[in-house]
């Protein structure tokens, strides 16, 4: 007689683990967080930043600190608010891999060595999956498994399983990549806005500067103060650029580290998912 498969003892439920059903918000698919999630915490954090910068605007340092998120024909403002969505994506994107990690671990098939996965037995193995976490649709190494296991009747072949499972997996790792779409973006917006700030800050130092000519013929005074409006211009020509740079800088790095993990949490899912099902699994030919 097959030894059914154990209760597990990790209890996974999934709104006390993903970051975003945690709080209430619009819930993102797989590790990927939702738009409108990103958007309303983007506009949250971005009203603090600016409203305390702007309650501190009269000290030394406040008031250097406003210039620089305001200043410079206000192009700082949407690379602000463009990092910050950036980075609230990344760390809300971390999160939810480590949620989905958690899946791993669960054991909801019996450690006997013995134990065979047969289309009998598949319906045991969901049910103690059924049992371990509370909505297993949610993460992706279980809503795999159950995926295939529920397919196990209609299959003729220990091959036909691991493709299924290769297949869900191609799709999985496709839907991945393209949650990384708004980011890139982000990440190709963000320096051009630096250099779109290049080109108002040139433009508007050559037009002082054409005016600063025209009043050679008056005394140097006034020549010096009208320099100093050249000078702003080029001030708004590097220092947009310095800032869009160093933003997309930390972006791109947090990115790529961001996304080696969802590359891991994807190759260990592979894994657990040939180990788990296809090493165990039997067809057993019917009879006709």
């Amino acid at each position: 007689m097959t030894n059914a498969p154990t209760k597990s003892t990790h209890i996974l439920v999934y709104a006390s683990l993903d970051p975003e059903a945690r709080f209430g918000l619009p819930i993102g698919q797989g590790t990927t967080p939702s738009s409108a999630t990103c958007f309303i915490l983007t506009t949250v954090l971005s009203a603090v930043a600016y409203g305390t910068a702007y309650a501190l605007r009269m000290g030394e340092w406040g008031a250097i600190v406003w210039e620089y998120m305001t200043a410079f024909g206000r192009i700082p403002i949407p690379i602000i608010v463009l990092s910050i969505w950036s980075l609230v994506f990344l760390f809300l994107k971390l999160l939810k891999i480590r949620a989905q990690r958690l899946a791993l671990r669960i054991a909801f098939v019996p450690e006997d060595s013995g134990f065979v996965l047969t289309e009998n037995t598949a319906d045991e193995v969901i049910d103690a999956i059924d049992r371990a976490v509370d909505d297993p649709s949610r993460f992706l190494f279980l809503a795999r498994c159950r995926a295939v296991l529920r397919m196990m009747r209609n299959l003729g072949r220990v091959s036909d399983v691991d493709e299924i499972l290769t297949s869900r997996g191609d799709q999985d790792e496709s839907s991945m990549d393209s949650g990384y779409t708004i980011l890139r973006g982000f990440i190709w917006a963000i320096p051009v806005l630096g250099f779109i700030g290049t080109v108002v800050g040139l433009t508007q130092a050559m037009k002082r500067f054409g005016a600063t000519m025209e009043a050679a013929g008056q005394d140097l005074g006034q020549i010096t103060e009208r320099l100093k409006t050249v000078l702003e211009g080029l001030d708004t020509a590097f220092i947009t650029t310095a800032e869009a740079l160093i933003a997309v800088f930390f972006i791109y790095l947090l990115q790529s580290f961001v996304r080696r993990a969802d590359e891991q949490l994807c190759d260990d899912i592979r894994s657990a998912c040939w180990n788990v099902i296809v090493a165990r699994v039997r067809i057993i030919k019917r009879e006709i």
